[in-house]
């Protein structure tokens, strides 16, 4: 069963269309338009192409970019669902719309090679990014159309609607070959395309489900960690007050000694009991150090709580995205076993 993965745009779409598509824009807007694969390579001549970006493309550095500018700026364009205005490396300004069938990207229809406003003093770091002086860049661009920023929205707009054009042509024709490969009529070949269309969203949906539960896994492991060190913290901590309270001991035992022995001599005593002073106070730290601990853990303990409940919602909606799943499988091959 054939796939739209097994398909480029010029595979479902007769180029002379596109050509014939993109020619009626560029005379009705006066810019460059050109149509590009999912790679970025063009997959038609440019109509109405600038001198100034035609000599850019001479270098194999510079092509390399512009063909990265036509690629993400499709991509973009796909995310923010309308036509993408950008501005390029070389400060020159373009529009860019997805061309999408079933939901896969196969390429992006671009127009512009124009600028928003004369060249200024600002445009020279366009200048150092093609090795060019600032003059020398000014002079080179002089010959491209001015179009304000506003109006080139409004080209954008106008283009993602003739994308969406090119994009229902090639999806009509992806559902007759479709539809002639799997032997069932054109209306049995929307349906199931449309359920095969809903499985890969529902694979796509549960992947990155399981994709934040792997976060949500990692993160619980990191709160442990810090719980279990908290914990060893407050254990060497109650070992040192242990240690204390012996000491305290021993010397309280000493000066019982001392005081008897000393009677009305008692000057080492008062020392003894400096130290006993010295150590109740260090048995007061540990104990403020104890309950700071306790408060880290309490709230360590929280975000615990927290974690595994987020765990247990993404694991819910798995398990459900998976029961549609065989729901809309079970749908497609009592299909097919009517057929």
């Amino acid at each position: 069963m054939i796939q739209i993965n097994d398909f480029k745009l010029n595979e479902l779409i007769d180029l002379s269309f596109l050509r014939e598509i993109q020619e009626r824009f560029a005379v009705a807007t006066g810019m460059t338009a050109f149509i590009t694969d999912a790679d970025g390579k063009n997959i038609t001549a440019e109509s109405n192409p600038s001198s100034f970006c035609m000599n850019l493309k001479k270098s194999v550095a510079i092509t390399s970019k512009c063909k990265n500018c036509h690629k993400n700026g499709g991509l973009d364009a796909m995310t923010a669902g309308c036509g993408k205005v950008y501005c390029c490396h070389a400060g020159i300004y373009e529009v860019a719309a997805p061309i999408v069938v079933n939901g896969k990207f196969l390429g992006s229809f671009i127009a512009g090679q124009v600028l928003t406003e004369a060249p200024t003093s600002s445009s020279s770091r366009y200048a150092i990014e093609l090795g060019m002086q600032a003059g020398e860049y000014a002079n080179e661009v002089s010959g491209l159309d001015v179009v304000p920023e506003g109006k080139l929205k409004a080209y954008a707009d106008l283009l993602y609607s003739m994308a969406e054009l090119i994009s229902s042509k090639a999806y009509n024709e992806y559902l007759r070959r479709f539809s002639e490969d799997s032997g069932s009529g054109f209306d049995d070949t929307v349906s199931l395309v449309a359920k095969l269309s809903e499985v890969e969203n529902l694979v796509e949906i549960n992947s990155n489900t399981l994709e934040k539960l792997r976060n949500e896994f990692s993160q619980l492991e990191n709160v442990a960690e810090k719980t279990v060190s908290e914990v060893k913290a407050t254990k060497d901590t109650v070992k040192l007050i242990q240690d204390i309270a012996m000491n305290t001991r021993i010397l309280g035992f000493n000066a019982y000694i001392e005081a008897a022995r000393a009677k009305e001599y008692g000057k080492s005593f008062g020392v003894i009991t400096e130290e006993i002073r010295g150590f109740a106070d260090k048995s007061k730290d540990s104990a403020d150090k104890i309950e700071e601990a306790m408060g880290s853990i309490s709230g360590y303990t929280g975000q615990i709580d927290k974690r595994v409940k987020n765990t247990e919602k993404l694991l819910s909606d798995c398990v459900k995205n998976i029961e549609k799943f065989s729901m809309i499988l079970n749908s497609i091959i009592s299909q097919n076993g009517k057929n």
